[in-house]
């Protein structure tokens, strides 16, 4: 698989885990409501700047969006209900810990 495409499946992959869509991380960088989706696409390939951009929003280091290990494409077997419970332990966890930043300052 060739590194572009490493880097479109894991970019599909991470946003979803981080609950963002093509739209909103677009936004979210800055650019047009449409860029993650032409990337997606295959129609494009952003630049060092933006990539560098893409992984700051998505709180990764840079090197996982080009891992090919991490890549859902090379993955024997995608697990959805093991995605779903992470996603729904991480976004528990993070307003557990909003809710005591919260509490903290009362």
């Amino acid at each position: 698989m060739s590194t572009r495409e490493v880097f479109r499946q894991n970019l599909k992959y991470y946003r979803k885990l981080k609950g963002f869509t093509q739209e909103s991380l677009s936004e979210k960088i800055g650019l047009n409501p449409k860029y993650i989706t032409n990337i997606e696409a295959q129609g494009k390939f952003p630049s060092a700047e933006t990539i560098d951009a893409i992984a700051e929003a998505l709180d990764l280091p840079v090197s996982d969006l080009f891992s090919e290990q991490g890549c859902p494409k090379n993955a024997l077997l995608f697990d959805s209900e093991k995605f779903k419970e992470d996603l729904i332990n991480r976004i528990s966890n993070e307003l557990r810990e909003e809710v005591e930043r919260c509490l903290e300052k009362l």
